[in-house]
């Protein structure tokens, strides 16, 4: 028998946790921001990220159980009907919180993720959903989360769709995907929440040059990608041989954090830092943005602090497009445009994801360049990705890319 491309009861069950994602996710924003302004004004709260290094070690270690897989165990509940515990919710809102308040650089992405794939996976659990529409409806609070936290509904849509399986698009997630993502997004803008918002000044005129400089530019996005996901998959295995006990660890690598911001005076580059954005946009961007934010973010992440992160990649990416831009002297908000949406795509292993995200914020003009630097820096990144549990339906090479749309 085959299964219906709409099922009203999947829909009517991912449609009512897209509202509730949606209020989650404002009240979310605002407190990530009201935790951002008392930090700037009252800086010293980096003497407290040691502390809450060891906090959020010993509560995860005591009572976090599963909940310390964080986006992969949600991947996992989607993927292979892995049972996601509620408490993992709450213990991501709050100490994302603690991470910003204290000082960490980290994101928002991965919080929001964790609480729109708890909430769908438990109401999926709770009204006895089996198999396919589990699936589909977890997809929804995936694709309700980032796209109410970024506001951009668009690539939300796709991101639920396209992150469990590199390679794979499930036709039957489609309907309930874009639709929970444009509702949650909707109330999240109806109770007051705003975003960052950006512009390509001009695209430059096509030639020799810009191809080599465009090409050049996308496989370092991809490389930054790869790199990153390294980097924090690595730091985090060499705190665990090194120290036995998680809190130790946490103690250890929040202090090398909080070293580094209070002796160089990098107070600017704590939490989301979306002022690197704006910056290179401007053209203004420094050569040591991108590697400040960069070792900032994987010592923060590597150190099991909680937080996306996907808005330092962000960071990163427009950082170096900006600076790269200015370097062969051509209209810095277009690279750095693209190393936005291709440093966070490569990361995630999102390239379709990456493509909308470009043409949302930053309008078609530019999509022939979103959707090649899109699969030139998916294809430079390797294997690597930040979410380790995602299946692959796809080898990554120049001469063999297929990818599966499924029912």
């Amino acid at each position: 028998m085959k299964r219906k491309f709409v099922d009203f009861k999947v829909l009517t069950a991912s449609l009512c946790c897209a509202v509730v994602m949606g209020v989650i996710s404002f009240v979310f924003l605002k407190m990530l921001g009201l935790s951002s302004v008392f930090r700037e004004f009252f800086p010293y709260c980096i003497w407290f990220l040691p502390l809450s290094g060891m906090l959020t070690a010993f509560v995860y270690k005591k009572y976090g159980g599963e909940s310390s897989k964080g986006n992969n165990l949600i991947i996992q509940s989607a993927s292979e009907g892995i049972k996601v515990p509620k408490r993992l919710a709450v213990l991501t809102f709050f100490f994302t919180l603690l991470t910003h308040f204290s000082g960490g650089s980290a994101g928002r992405e991965g919080t929001a993720v964790q609480i729109g794939g708890t909430l769908t996976s438990n109401v999926a659990d709770k009204f006895g959903f089996k198999k396919e529409d589990r699936k589909t409806i977890i997809l929804s609070g995936l694709s309700s989360s980032f796209g109410s936290v970024f506001g951009t509904p668009l690539a939300g849509a796709f991101f639920g769709m396209e992150v469990c399986c590199i390679g794979q698009l499930s036709a039957s997630a489609v309907i309930p995907c874009f639709l929970s993502s444009y509702l949650a997004n909707a109330v999240t803008l109806l109770l007051g929440a705003t975003h960052e918002v950006h512009n390509i000044a001009s695209v430059p005129n096509f030639d020799f040059k810009l191809i080599l400089i465009f090409v050049s530019a996308s496989v370092f996005f991809g490389l930054l990608g790869k790199l990153f996901a390294l980097a924090v998959k690595y730091l985090k295995l060499l705190y665990a041989k090194i120290f036995k006990n998680t809190v130790l660890s946490a103690l250890a690598g929040s202090v090398v954090v909080t070293l580094l911001i209070i002796l160089l005076n990098l107070n600017k580059y704590e939490g989301l830092s979306t002022w690197q954005q704006t910056t290179a946009f401007e053209g203004n961007a420094n050569w040591y943005d991108m590697p400040v934010k960069f070792i900032l973010t994987v010592l923060t992440l590597g150190a099991g602090f909680q937080g996306g992160e996907v808005t330092p990649l962000f960071d990163i990416g427009a950082s170096f497009g900006g600076w790269y831009a200015n370097l062969f002297g051509i209209e810095p908000s277009f690279l750095a445009a693209i190393g936005l949406i291709c440093v966070f795509g490569s990361a995630a292993n999102t390239p379709i994801t990456t493509i909308m995200l470009g043409i949302e914020l930053f309008g078609a003009e530019a999509a022939p360049y979103f959707v090649f630097a899109s699969l030139i820096s998916f294809i430079a990144s390797g294997k690597s990705g930040i979410y380790s549990s995602q299946e692959r339906k796809l080898i990554k090479s120049l001469f063999s890319a297929k990818a599966d749309f499924s029912e």
